[in-house]
């Protein structure tokens, strides 16, 4: 397992492993949530990280849901 860092995601503190990581456009997340830029306000999988509020979408706009994170996944390396 190898540490790939802080998750790439605003206001996350949370490092990295290989085995979790979840890669988009050669940026390292933590979870799907914070790779898909939590969409409808999708929580980091982490418990009261400061990410999930930070990036929650504002009230009124429209979200993309659950199926943006379909094309998400975690890399195993």
């Amino acid at each position: 397992m190898t540490d790939m860092g802080v998750c790439a995601c605003p206001g996350c503190e949370h490092h990295v492993s290989s085995e979790q990581a979840a890669i988009t456009e050669g940026r390292a997340y933590c979870c799907k949530a914070c790779a898909a830029g939590h969409p409808g306000g999708s929580d980091c999988v982490h418990k009261g990280c400061p990410c999930s509020e930070l990036n929650r979408p504002a009230e009124g706009e429209g979200s993309a849901g659950e199926e943006v994170m379909d094309g998400f996944s975690n890399a195993q390396f």
